[in-house]
């Protein structure tokens, strides 16, 4: 079974990320590329250079395609998912699903109508680092307490996907209620946003269900670069950063965790899935949005508590 795809926006992550394991694979054949950078399209990888390509992705719907892969500014996702999945295609889009929750419930509803897969490339899910503290936690070590600290510079394309909680603190509000299995229920805290209206600054507390506090802490715009999630047992503590693997000793030393085995990737995830090599009941994210959705809903809780000062509940999938 050959899969036939389709790309639209073939930047940095997917030039990087999902390009390459698309090509590795013998039975997926990219059917089409759509950006709308021209310049960009004349320097796409050598191996591309017959495919058809696009700087408008209607077109691209028509070739006959499986599926498409959507790694195109956030504030597009929602009606270049709603267009394709309208065209029967299988799904993949890069985090976030979408810029609102309403809009990723519509979407969810169609690929449930259509029968499509809607799957969010939550890459973390696949880093062996996470998925290790995922599996000590399982094993029945309790955290006792968690906290996620995120400080990246302003971004000037922020107006095509977000602010920070868009683009970088989705990954956090799908990640600690994946490794731990228990979803958040509500957020109370601080944040500061730019004249703009982009936030700068959250200080944020998270409840989970019937689990530990979660403290989160973003910082804007201070020129450095930091995204960690510390998961702190009484058996033993992790600190994640992507795909480095950190274990505190008793006299709270970090040292690099280096076994880590190969934990997979997003993109061949959701090719095994669309052909039938996946059983959704055991994949290690969701093939229906639902993951998608539910962080969405966590950003849209944080910026509503920071702007009432009030805690918010966030109701469960």
């Amino acid at each position: 079974m050959t899969t036939r795809i389709g790309i639209i926006g073939i930047g940095g992550f997917a030039a990087h990320y999902h390009l390459p394991h698309l090509l590795a694979r013998d039975n997926v054949s990219i059917a089409g590329i759509c950006d709308t950078d021209a310049t960009r399209l004349k320097k796409v990888d050598p191996r591309l250079t017959d495919v058809p390509s696009f700087t408008d992705y209607r077109p691209l719907l028509d070739l006959g395609l499986d599926a498409l892969l959507i790694s195109s500014p956030n504030i597009y996702h929602f009606e270049q998912c709603q267009a394709a999945l309208e065209h029967d295609l299988h799904l993949l889009v890069d985090k976030p699903l979408t810029m609102t929750s309403d809009e990723a419930a519509v979407l969810i509803a169609l690929a449930r109508t259509r029968q499509r897969i809607l799957m969010t490339a939550y890459t973390r899910h696949f880093m062996a680092s996470a998925r290790r503290v995922k599996d000590h936690l399982a094993a029945g070590a309790i955290a006792q307490a968690i906290t996620a600290v995120q400080r990246k510079n302003i971004d000037d394309r922020a107006p095509l996907h977000g602010g920070i909680l868009h683009a970088r603190t989705v990954h956090i509000a799908d990640l600690i209620p994946w490794l731990t299995g228990k979803p958040i229920i509500g957020v109370e805290g601080r944040v500061e946003s730019s004249p703009e209206g982009y936030e700068t600054f959250v200080d944020m507390r998270l409840t989970l269900k019937d689990g530990p506090s979660v403290q989160l802490l973003v910082i804007s715009g201070d020129g450095e670069f930091q995204d960690e999630v510390s998961v702190y047992c009484r058996e033993q503590s992790f600190r994640i950063d992507k795909e480095l693997l950190y274990a505190a000793d008793r006299r709270g030393r970090w040292t690099l965790v280096d076994d880590l085995p190969d934990g997979g990737n997003s993109t061949d995830h959701f090719i095994d899935a669309l052909q039938g090599k996946i059983d959704s009941a055991n994949s290690p994210t969701a093939l229906d949005g639902q993951d998608g959705l539910q962080a969405l809903r966590v950003i849209e809780a944080i910026k509503e508590a920071g702007r009432t000062g009030c805690f918010v509940e966030i109701p469960e999938t």
